[in-house]
């Protein structure tokens, strides 16, 4: 199931989830957490999952997930405005410099 909702962050500091969303959860569901910039992603987990994962000491798999991938290659395709590359800047502040030069 794929679905898009704009929710809000409450004065606590809290996510409101949507009725049919919260509906679908349980008093100690876990999940993981992947932030990267602007993006936040949470993934269901089984709870011996987390467990192993703390035994274990160890943090979150960063290896590639195609899973993963492909959620976050959904979720850049509604990204309305693409991202600056390293190489536009670079060509703006040339461009700044060379029409300040005119102007002195």
């Amino acid at each position: 199931m794929t679905s898009k909702t704009v929710i809000q962050v409450t004065a606590n500091g809290q996510l409101e989830l949507p009725p049919e969303i919260s509906s679908q959860l349980q008093p100690g569901d876990e999940f993981l957490l992947w932030q990267e910039e602007d993006t936040i992603v949470l993934k269901r987990v089984e709870k011996s999952t987390v467990e192993e994962m703390i035994k274990a000491k160890k943090g979150v798999n960063r290896e590639p997930d195609s899973h993963f991938f492909e959620i976050g290659d959904r979720l850049a395709q509604l990204n309305e405005i693409s991202p600056i590359s390293e190489e536009e800047i670079k060509a703006e502040i040339q461009s700044y410099k060379q029409e300040k030069r005119k102007l002195t």
